[in-house]
């Protein structure tokens, strides 16, 4: 349901969410598995649009979040979206500010805000298959639960080797 009503927000802003996000969200075995997998307590957290405070027609969208509100990510732009992350709640700072309360960033300086908000993936698809790799490499690692790692896993490992580092 808050899924639709983000797509219509956008819809009126003549913006759609990226396709990867939407099948992910509305697949059953992978809406929510970001959120089993992660080992610090992330959990699925959609906002609705949030004007970027850099760029002119760009939008925010907070998708996650850690437990601690240490990191906060966010689909940015729309139709071809990109990850960033921040640890400022956007959704709060400008509720902050409409409410003429004291806000933890100055939403009008621009080089504050290209500081505050970084960017993480080039594709929705391309965070949640990093953020689970690396998640269930965690798990392997610290339960001990495989002699072997899956084939997925040791490729993406392989990948970040140092060149002559035994794999």
């Amino acid at each position: 349901m808050k899924l639709n009503g983000l797509a219509r927000d956008l819809a009126a802003r003549g913006l759609s969410l990226p396709r990867d996000f939407v099948t992910f969200q509305t697949t059953e075995n992978l809406y929510g598995s970001l959120d089993e997998i992660s080992v610090t307590g992330c959990w699925t957290d959609l906002s609705a649009p949030l004007s970027s405070p850099v760029e002119p027609d760009a939008f925010l969208v907070r998708f996650f979040r850690d437990q601690q509100d240490c990191v906060i990510w966010y689909l940015y732009r729309m139709s071809e979206a990109f990850v960033v992350y921040s640890d400022l709640d956007y959704e709060i700072e400008y509720e902050a500010r409409h409410d003429g309360e004291e806000t933890q960033t100055d939403l009008e300086d621009a080089e504050e805000q290209r500081a505050a908000i970084l960017w993480c993936a080039p594709s929705f698809e391309e965070f949640a298959n990093r953020f689970w790799l690396e998640n269930r490499l965690w798990h392997v690692v610290n339960d001990g639960e495989l002699p072997v790692l899956e084939p997925r896993l040791q490729d993406y490992l392989n990948h970040y080797a140092s060149p002559g580092a035994p794999v």
